[in-house]
């Protein structure tokens, strides 16, 4: 129950508000609560690149068929087109899913339309039902598409694999020949017995030091050679050190030879002795290793250092401050390590410079006025060996001056879509030390560009052109950056206007983006105020509770795209998209654009000027395409929550009663004696976070052929992996490079709801069973399992879902549940005496309770004494509490007998 505290507040009794919010944790009860269904509609927005007739190849003639036409096989038959009654009748008695709005459209509707010169067109809705909607007749017939052209074909399987096979220089496959074929060799002659060669190294001991002064190791290298198998003698003996040249070792005639020599290398080095026989061009070796130890050579080398940043000649600049501040770079190496880096400007104190790698690289921060001066830099060994170098640099303080002379401020320029605005800036730029380059740019694409100067190095009459391809107000700056990296910069601002040209827009690409609109639930609490009334007390009543949901006709017209999929919704959002749409005409026309299954809804049309160099074009019709989606979301869900409408009755208001509803009936009492109990009723409201998230894009290419003399409009619609046939098949080969690029460069270049950046492509290699790329096999696709995530920070959660964010919006519907909250009145109906008589009678009470529970307490105590067998206690115990007189009804009339009961007693 809620009370009142003393500032005459309505608190409840743990000190919050009465009624639940929005927000998790209320305190009223909720009577009935339906929990809503999440829900995700798919959609198309066709986005027109609007590229000039120049950029396509030419329309086939009268009488030739268009390749697309001749590869598809879903173009219409020869017979006589069907009437647009007997296409309305197909339709009905199809047997498929119709929207109510196809189910009841008449025939004499239909003809109606077609006599006011309109047609009539078949789709399918979100739900994949089918509806309808009219088209002007002279847009001609619906078009049509082809079938991609296959990617393999069965010749194309066999061809790859017949190159695989491996050939021979005949021609022949390479085999073996059997063993068996191989003719057995004679037994060649018996040969002497064979000549062994032994050679070893007795001096130095393998794996020993030899050990000498920097200038190199006396080394003296003994060892003996003989014939240990056959004849002859040992001719020579040769000694290889490390990797150098065979020396003749002296031999002597007993087998033993020695080699003097002197090493100047270090570490370990390995000995090769070899022993050549006499008759023969047999030889025998043997190697060991030993390791070289050398005095170190007394330190002569200076240390080599040099400053790398600034460089001779640099020009600075104190960037508007009293001095320039720059960090002295540079590298230092010594043989044996540099000990320290020194800088001196201009021959004052030297400055130790920092490291962090030996002086490897170093650098030091200092400070110059203007004028000239000279850094120096000394490096020392620990020999104390001295490495210098030195640099001379200027120190500018003063900016550049620059101007743009033409055009004008303010002036007006005119251009086409295909070929733009032309605009030619002319200025001046000078300094004292010399203008090193001037750049211009313009606000369409804020990138600097080098501007072309009078002469090489002479910068005081300067130019830059620009293209510019859209209508707005331009601003164009030019900069001058002097020798000693000063800058300078000045703004101007030109209006252009870009006209349209002379375009029959027969041809068309189109970028064909998939979309879907998916619902989550999100908070939910209390709304309106349905009912309030009061039960005196003591008072009954029943209430009954009857929702929108009760009544099939009232459910069907607030039902919502947020909480409901169904066919006549869908087509109830799609023909409110309509009606918004700027380009009536185009988007009519994107209806007849049809691809197999159910993925042909068209929720919105938009064209864009395409480049290689900028994607703003497609992002501002995307964005506009999501403002018209997120308005019509809100005008249907608004217009569906008026609808529900929830009733609460009572039974002193209303008795009529039905039979063919179920209504929620419930009995409430007020069991209080003085106040009243007032009920409040609201119905409770549950919040949606809708996303609208870019999930896939094809590419559409829409032509008017000509077929026997007769105009057919041909729509035709690719993946990406396809586009290069596309374009091969359908631009002028001049144009096909900068027609791809720019259709990736759209696409590389999505904007999401929050402006963050999206590239949604990729081009992606086949790779074969090992997972090895196969070349030239690149191919572009979506990207897989690309996803974007958005965070409700009012309840915390984290929503996943496939593809690019484009809006997030929330919105509120009304529900059939019920919150109800009881409130007890403040004023009493009760006079003195009767709240005393209330007083004593709860006093009454309260000594009933007492004496029962004395009651209650003695028997505990006889249990007690009863479990101790404790006699003297029992004696005590039936002193206390005597038995009950049992008085029998014969003898209720005899004073005797009463009296001797009273003295057995």
């Amino acid at each position: 129950m809620t009370e009142r505290s003393a500032s005459g507040e309505e608190m409840n009794n743990n000190g919050q508000e009465p009624m639940i919010k929005l927000q998790p944790g209320g305190v009223a009860p909720v009577l009935s609560y339906n929990v809503p269904e999440p829900t995700a509609y798919n959609g198309r927005n066709f986005i027109d690149l609007q590229l000039h007739d120049g950029y396509f190849l030419p329309t086939k003639t009268a009488g030739q068929k268009s390749a697309s036409l001749q590869a598809s096989p879903s173009m219409k038959s020869s017979a006589p087109e069907a009437s647009p009654v007997e296409v309305l009748r197909a339709a009905q008695q199809s047997g498929e899913r119709l929207t109510s709005r196809l189910a009841n459209l008449a025939e004499e509707e239909v003809q109606r339309k077609t006599d006011e010169g309109q047609k009539l067109n078949i789709h399918r809705t979100m739900t994949g039902a089918l509806s309808y909607s009219f088209l002007n007749a002279e847009r001609g017939e619906e078009s049509v598409f082809a079938a991609a052209p296959s990617e393999f074909s069965e010749t194309g399987r066999n061809s790859f694999v017949s190159s695989m096979r491996m050939m021979d220089d005949d021609g022949g496959i390479i085999g073996m020949r059997p063993r068996d074929d191989i003719d057995p060799l004679p037994d060649p002659d018996p040969l002497p017995d064979p000549i062994v060669v032994s050679v070893n190294i007795t001096s130095p001991a393998a794996g020993g030091t030899v050990t000498g002064p920097h200038t190199g190791a006396p080394l003296e290298i003994r060892g003996r050679a003989s014939i240990t198998s056959g004849l002859g003698s040992v001719k020579k003996v040769e000694v290889q050190i490390g990797s150098g040249a065979f020396q003749a070792a002296t031999l002597s005639p007993d087998g033993t030879w020695v080699l003097s020599t002197v090493v100047s290398t270090t570490g370990s080095i390995a000995i090769t002795a070899k022993a050549t026989h006499s008759g023969n061009m047999i030889t025998a070796s043997s190697k060991i290793t030993v390791l070289i130890s050398l005095a170190q050579a007394p330190d002569t080398v200076v240390p080599t250092v040099r400053i790398s940043s600034p460089v001779a000649g640099e020009l600075l600049n104190t960037k508007g401050g009293p001095a320039a501040v720059i960090t002295v770079e540079g590298t230092a190496s010594d043989n044996r390590g540099v000990a320290r880096v020194e800088v001196i400007v201009d021959g004052g104190t030297p400055e130790m410079a920092e490291t962090t790698n030996g002086f490897a690289n170093w650098k030091r921060q200092i400070s110059m006025p203007a004028g000239n001066h000279t850094i120096a830099v000394r490096a020392y060994d620990a020999a104390n060996n001295v490495g210098t170098h030195s640099v001379t640099v200027y120190v500018d303080g003063q900016p550049p001056k620059i101007g743009i002379t033409a055009p004008l401020n303010g002036a007006t320029f005119a251009g086409t879509f295909s070929q733009g605005a032309v605009i030619e800036v002319f200025g001046t730029a000078e300094d004292a030390g010399g203008i090193d380059r001037v750049e211009v740019s313009i606000s369409e694409n804020p990138v600097f560009i080098r501007a072309a100067e009078k002469a090489t190095g002479d910068w005081s009459v300067w130019k830059a052109t620009f293209t510019v391809n859209s209508t707005n107000v331009h601003s164009i700056t030019a900069r001058a950056i002097d020798k000693s990296n000063n800058v300078s910069e000045t703004t101007i601002g030109i209006n252009v206007n870009i006209m349209p040209e002379v375009n029959s827009r027969l041809k068309r690409l189109i970028l064909v983006e998939s979309y879907r609109m998916s619902s989550y639930l999100a908070n939910y609490g209390a709304g309106r105020t349905i009912k309030t009334f009061s039960l005196l007390p003591g008072e009954k009543s029943k209430i009954s509770i009857r929702s929108y949901n009760q009544n099939e006709v009232t459910a069907k017209s607030a039902a919502t795209i947020l909480d409901s999929v169904t066919d006549d919704i869908s087509d109830e959002f799609e023909n409110s998209i309509a009606r918004e749409q700027a380009d009536q005409k185009n988007y009519s026309e994107s209806n007849e654009y049809k691809i197999e299954g159910e993925a042909g809804v068209s929720w919105g049309w938009g064209s864009a000027s395409i480049s290689a160099s900028t994607s703003g074009g497609t992002n501002a019709a995307r964005e506009q395409f999501a403002k018209n989606v997120v308005n019509n979301t809100q005008k249907h869900v608004a217009k569906a929550s008026a609808r529900r409408d929830v009733q609460i009755n009572t039974t002193y208001e209303e008795k009529k009663t039905s039979t063919e509803e179920v209504t929620i009936v419930r009995e409430i009492e007020n069991i209080n004696v003085s106040r009243t109990l007032n009920f409040v009723f609201r119905q409770m409201n549950q919040e949606y976070i809708t996303l609208l998230h870019l999930v896939d894009v094809r590419v559409g290419y829409f032509t008017i052929d000509m077929v026997n003399g007769e105009e057919k409009k041909v729509y035709r619609e690719v993946t990406l992996p396809q586009l290069d046939a596309l374009i091969s098949e359908v631009i002028v080969p001049d144009k096909r490079i900068e027609v791809r690029n720019a259709i990736l460069n759209q696409l590389m270049n999505v904007f999401d709801y929050q402006d963050r950046h999206h590239a949604f492509v990729e081009e992606e290699p086949f790779k074969n069973r090992e997972g090895t790329i196969i070349p030239l096999s690149n191919y572009l696709r979506i990207k897989k399992d690309y996803t974007s995530t958005y965070s409700d920070e009012a309840s915390g959660t984290t929503l996943e879902v496939p593809g690019i964010i484009l809006s997030a919006s929330r919105h509120v519907l009304r529900t059939d549940g019920i919150v109800v909250e009881a409130l007890l009145g403040q004023g009493e109906a009760l006079d003195d005496y009767s709240r005393n008589l209330q007083v004593e009678s709860v006093r009454e009470k309260e000594l009933r309770n007492e004496l029962l529970e004395t009651e209650i307490a003695m028997k505990r105590l006889a249990l007690q004494i009863m479990t101790s067998k404790d006699g003297e206690a029992a004696e005590i115990y039936k002193i206390l509490n005597p038995q009950p007189q049992v008085v029998e009804k014969s003898e209720q009339g005899s004073g005797t007998t009463g009296q001797n009961q009273a003295e057995a007693r």
